[in-house]
């Protein structure tokens, strides 16, 4: 029964070798969700920046409307002077913050594209780390299993 004892040994540190080994596959896993949702949330507020830019060229024709609307009341020709002045102000402006608004699509969809890759290289790392953990112990434990049975196999026979 002793010397039973050291495979009984490394067999169970074969056993936590797999376990660190799916830790790691499963770590890995968690952290690659992680990084598709990354994408995901930047692509929604891409979306929402969009909006925002939709909204800026709206405000442009309203505003360009009620300038038109109230000039022409008042007898003036809406396309002329001070009238073509201000509305020419009003595209400007609006057409600003909608070039803002795409800046920001941009930059949203870009961090969130550098989080899931960073997550990814975590995962890569995740998944490495337990494999290499899984190959320490392994490799420690038929050490210690040399070590004890002093070279031979469950035969006795010295190994050579």
């Amino acid at each position: 029964m002793a010397a039973a004892l050291p495979f009984v040994a490394f067999g169970l540190s074969a056993f936590s070798a797999y376990g660190q080994y799916k830790a790691g596959k499963a770590q890995a896993k968690g952290l690659a969700r992680q990084a598709t949702m990354e994408t995901i949330a930047a692509r929604g507020k891409a979306l929402e920046a969009r909006a925002q830019g939709l909204e800026a060229l709206k405000a442009i024709n309203r505003a360009n409307s009620t300038l038109n609307a109230r000039v022409a009341a008042g007898g003036i020709d809406p396309f002329s002077g001070s009238a073509a002045g201000l509305a020419m102000y009003n595209v400007s402006e609006g057409a600003r913050e909608y070039f803002i608004s795409q800046d920001n699509q941009i930059i949203l969809r870009e961090g969130g594209s550098i989080g899931a890759q960073n997550l990814l290289a975590q995962a890569a790392s995740a998944k490495q780390a337990g494999l290499y953990q899984a190959a320490g112990t392994l490799g420690a434990a038929t050490m210690n299993l040399y070590q004890t049975t002093g070279g031979r196999g469950s035969s006795g026979a010295a190994a050579t």
